[in-house]
C-alpha cells in the first residue's frame, strides 16, 4: 500500500526535493454565451493546469489550486467535471478525492495588483502500483476546469492565479509513494491570468537574452486592439517589479509589430511585460529569467531602422561631458548633440528629423564612451 495519508493533500511523512517542479494556469476556452440562458452568467470559460519538472518525475499524488474574484467567476451549476489531460489521462488507477471547484471564501488577498476572495483546491492520488504520471522539462497539461463568467467586458471571468507550494501547501507533488514531496512553484504568481474574450493584444513572443550591453528584452504581437503602451518590468526576487522602460503601442493593428527594450543593469533577473490599454486595463505576458553580466561603460542603440528619432542609452559607472555625432557614409558630419552622461542609467533622444534615408554612423568625441554605432534611417 502507499504510504499516503491526505488531510487536504498533506503527507504524513516526506523529504523535500530540490528539483524545481513549476505549476502554471492556461486559459484553454472561452464562450460568450450564458450557458443556462437565465442569467446572472455571462458566459463560460475552461482553464488548464500545466506541470513543468526541470528533470523527469513520477508522480503518484498531486494538489493543485487556483484563486478567483467571485464577482466576475462562479462555479457551475450543476457542478462541471474535471477533465483529465496529458499523461494524467492515461495513467492507471488514479482517483480524484479533492474535489472543491465551487471554492472557499478567504481574507481577500492582493497578487499581481488583483485582489482574490475565492480559493478552489482539486487533489489527485494514485492507488496501489509504481508511480506512473510523468512529467518533464515542458508544459505538460494536467487538467481543465469549466466556470461560468459574470463579467461583460474583458476579462469577463475576472484574473486567477496559482499560489506556489511555499504559500499553500496543497500545491505540491508527490513521488516515491509520498515520501518524496515538490512544493509547487508558480513562475506567473505576480502576472494574474485573465480569463475570458479576445485579448486586446496577442503577444506573439516575448524573451530576454544577454548582449554585449546587458539584456536585452524583446517581444512581437500578432495583434492590437485599443492598446496604449507597454511597460517593462523588471524583478530580482519575483515579488517586486520595477518599471524600467515604456513603449508606445501600435494602438490598432492587425499585422506583426515587433518591440524592443534594453537594461544596461543585466545581472541576474525576471522580466515580463505589463500591456496597458487607453481605458486603463492591463494584462502580463509570462516570465522570462536571465543572467547577464555587464561592462562599465556601455551603450546601445534602437530601434533599428530607425525615422525620426533614434534612442541611446548609456550606462556609465563616471560622469562625462560630451557630444553625440552622427556622420553619414561619406564621413560628413551631418548632426552634433551636447550631452551630459551621469553615473548610472541614461537615455537620450536623438531628433534625426530632416536627414536623409540611408546608413549613418553614431560616435562620441569622448573616447571613454567608446561610441561607434552604425544605423538605418528608413522612412
Amino acid at each position: 500500500m502507499k504510504k499516503i495519508i491526505f488531510v487536504g493533500l498533506m503527507f504524513a511523512s516526506f523529504t523535500v526535493a530540490a528539483q524545481t517542479v513549476s505549476l502554471r494556469v492556461v486559459q484553454s476556452n472561452y464562450n460568450s454565451t450564458d450557458p443556462d440562458g437565465v442569467g446572472p452568467a455571462t458566459g463560460s470559460v475552461s482553464f488548464r493546469f500545466e506541470i513543468f519538472s526541470s528533470t523527469p518525475v513520477l508522480a503518484d499524488a498531486l494538489g493543485l489550486s487556483v484563486v478567483y474574484q467571485s464577482a466576475n467567476l462562479m462555479a457551475p451549476s450543476p457542478l462541471g467535471t474535471v477533465v483529465r489531460l496529458g499523461t494524467l489521462a492515461t495513467a492507471v488507477n488514479w482517483s480524484q478525492p479533492i474535489n472543491n471547484q465551487v471554492g472557499n471564501t478567504i481574507t481577500p488577498l492582493s497578487y499581481g495588483g488583483q485582489s482574490f476572495n475565492t480559493r478552489m483546491i482539486i487533489g489527485f492520488t494514485q492507488g496501489e502500483g509504481t508511480p506512473n504520471c510523468a512529467f518533464g522539462p515542458s508544459w505538460t497539461p494536467v487538467c481543465e476546469i469549466t466556470y461560468w463568467t459574470k463579467g461583460t467586458g474583458f476579462p469577463q471571468g475576472g484574473y486567477v492565479v496559482n499560489e506556489p507550494g511555499t504559500i499553500l501547501p496543497q500545491n505540491e507533488l508527490s513521488s516515491d509513494g509520498g515520501g518524496t514531496l515538490y512544493q509547487l512553484e508558480s513562475p506567473n504568481f505576480n502576472s494574474p491570468t485573465p480569463l475570458g474574450g479576445a485579448l486586446p493584444v496577442l503577444f506573439s513572443s516575448f524573451d530576454a537574452k544577454c548582449s554585449n550591453n546587458g539584456t536585452l528584452i524583446s517581444w512581437s504581437t500578432a495583434q492590437e486592439a485599443n492598446s496604449s503602451k507597454f511597460e517593462v518590468e523588471r524583478s530580482i526576487n519575483g515579488s517586486t517589479w520595477t518599471n524600467i522602460g515604456s513603449v508606445a503601442a501600435a494602438g490598432t493593428s492587425v499585422s506583426n509589430r515587433n518591440y524592443q527594450q534594453i537594461d544596461l543593469f543585466g545581472g541576474t533577473a525576471l522580466y515580463r511585460i505589463k500591456q496597458i490599454d487607453k481605458d486603463g486595463q492591463s494584462i502580463y505576458t509570462d516570465v522570462a529569467r536571465t543572467n547577464c553580466q555587464t561592462k562599465n561603460i556601455s551603450s546601445v542603440i534602437y530601434p533599428v531602422p530607425t525615422k525620426d528619432i533614434l534612442n541611446l542609452v548609456i550606462k556609465s559607472d563616471r560622469s562625462v561631458r560630451t557630444q553625440f555625432l552622427v556622420y553619414d557614409m561619406q564621413g560628413k558630419l551631418v548632426k552634433k548633440v551636447d550631452a551630459a552622461v551621469i553615473s548610472g542609467n541614461n537615455n537620450f533622444r536623438i531628433n534625426l528629423i530632416g536627414l536623409a534615408s540611408g546608413d549613418y554612423m553614431l560616435r562620441s568625441n569622448d573616447a571613454s564612451l567608446q561610441l561607434n554605432k552604425v544605423f538605418t534611417i528608413a522612412r
